[in-house]
């Protein structure tokens, strides 16, 4: 399950969100893990410009992220990045 978000740094803000919630090292002691997953830049569209993926299946969603995620996401080849 993902979260698509227009820039990586918002992708990477909610994965930070996250990190507090569940209490990680570095927001306790300030240093160790800080964010709990990181976004990926998706398959850019026909249309459009590529977004940034961020994987969510272990996150505590709210009701309005839990009615936006998507199950699937195109990434681009990793030749092509």
């Amino acid at each position: 399950m993902y979260l698509i978000f227009e820039t990586e740094q918002e992708g990477i803000d909610r994965s930070e969100q996250e990190g507090i919630a569940r209490g990680l090292a570095y927001h306790k002691v300030g240093k160790g893990s800080r964010y709990v997953t990181r976004p990926r830049i998706t398959k850019k569209p026909l249309v459009g410009a590529a977004k940034w993926a961020l994987p969510v299946s272990t996150y505590n969603l709210t009701e309005v992220e839990q009615e936006s995620a998507v199950e699937e996401v195109k990434f681009p080849d990793p030749e092509a990045i």
